[in-house]
């Protein structure tokens, strides 16, 4: 039975099982659009107010270790 998925990009319901990712969740695919992606994905985008403290904090000069601390997030994430 195909799962009631909805692309996320064109809204299309022509959804195809397209392998799965490293940590083992399924890849879904769109025919229509082409685009792949997880049905409950462990990615979150930062909220505005995050990002808008994250620029406050560097305009200060805190080093990206500090903030990457206190706000819980990775360093990585920080220098991208």
């Amino acid at each position: 039975m195909k799962p009631y998925l909805l692309c996320l990009t064109c809204g299309s319901d022509d959804i195809m099982k397209n392998g799965t990712t490293r940590r083992g969740k399924q890849n879904y695919k769109c025919r229509d659009w082409g685009r792949q992606f997880v049905e409950n994905s462990q990615w979150q985008p930062k909220d505005k107010d995050t990002c808008a403290l994250i620029e406050r904090l560097l305009l200060e000069h805190i080093p990206l270790a500090g903030i990457a601390r206190v706000l819980q997030l990775s360093e990585s994430w920080l220098q991208q």
